[in-house]
């Protein structure tokens, strides 16, 4: 097996012709076999890894995020986890305090239900995909009407226990001073509301389609109605699917009805305390007022 290897007798014996490239340097693995057929030269091909691969079909789109179960999350995150009754007291105590605090007391939980009104809105699907002026219009202008609604759907109004937002429980007699008659038909939506029966989905849409609606000034009114109209969508699906307890729609265009009205009174409310001038508004409360008076 030590056969001459020249130009002329190469082809003799493949054996020794074979060990001779090896021993001057030839690579093993360039040797041509059947699958490497007509591609002289070249290292067999690696096989790719699952990142480098092409792939077969683009991948799915990602599903769209379901409308009620936003709504519903968005309300629950709302919600104080933890309440406290640390100043709650139901009896003729209550109302201890000068007049200037209970007005500053209130004019603090509004301030806190604005903050909270906020970090929930920016859960709904598509509302921070609106001009960031038509976000600041919906939440401003609906800011008492979602107050009213959360303060009524968490209280316990036939006992006169109030909960607000920041999980903050007062009894009726420690809200009177600086609720004034407003006080008592916040109370009355809330036993009717509470009467109505809705269930978590029905209420979800009942506070978004409160602050989803139409304001003037929006520089997109269009694209707040088709908002508007995804949500409806969505709580008529919840009740065509046989999921609510009873018919809701009507029930919830209802509730929006009589919140409004409501709301009207608590603006009727501030405009009192700023005549009364016992505490000057926080500037916030005092904008939006200026810029949702009806009257």
């Amino acid at each position: 097996k030590n056969c001459p290897v020249d130009k002329r007798r190469r082809n003799r014996c493949q054996y020794c012709r074979f060990q001779k490239c090896l021993s001057v340097g030839m690579v093993k693995e360039v040797v041509r076999t059947d699958s490497l057929k007509g591609r002289r030269g070249r290292l067999p091909s690696k096989p790719k890894s699952p990142l480098q691969q092409e792939p077969s079909q683009p991948s799915p789109p990602s599903p769209p995020v379901c409308m009620m179960n936003a709504l519903v999350r968005a309300l629950t995150d709302s919600t104080p986890r933890d309440l406290d009754y640390s100043r709650y007291c139901p009896t003729d105590q209550a109302a201890a305090g000068t007049d200037a605090e209970h007005v500053q007391q209130f004019y603090n939980l509004l301030t806190a239900s604005i903050d909270v009104s906020r970090s929930w809105a920016e859960k709904i699907p598509g509302f921070t995909d609106l001009p960031k002026e038509d976000q600041t219009l919906l939440i401003e202008s609906a800011f008492l009407e979602l107050f009213v609604l959360r303060l009524s759907i968490r209280s316990n109004t036939a006992e006169d226990k109030f909960v607000f937002c920041n999980g903050l429980v007062l009894h009726r007699l420690q809200c009177l001073r600086g609720f004034g008659e407003w006080l008592d038909s916040i109370k009355d939506f809330s036993l009717n509301l509470q009467s109505l029966n809705l269930d978590i989905q029905a209420l979800a849409c009942l506070s978004a389609l409160s602050m989803i609606t139409e304001r003037h000034g929006l520089k997109e009114p269009k694209r707040v109605e088709e908002l508007c109209n995804k949500i409806t969508s969505s709580l008529k699906d919840h009740q065509s699917k046989g999921q609510a307890l009873e018919p809701t729609e009507s029930k919830v265009l209802g509730a929006l009805v009589e919140l409004r009205k409501i709301c009207t009174l608590g603006l009727q409310r501030i405009f009192y305390l700023k005549l009364e001038d016992l505490v000057s508004p926080p500037s916030v409360i005092d904008k939006l007022f200026l810029d949702t008076l009806p009257f």
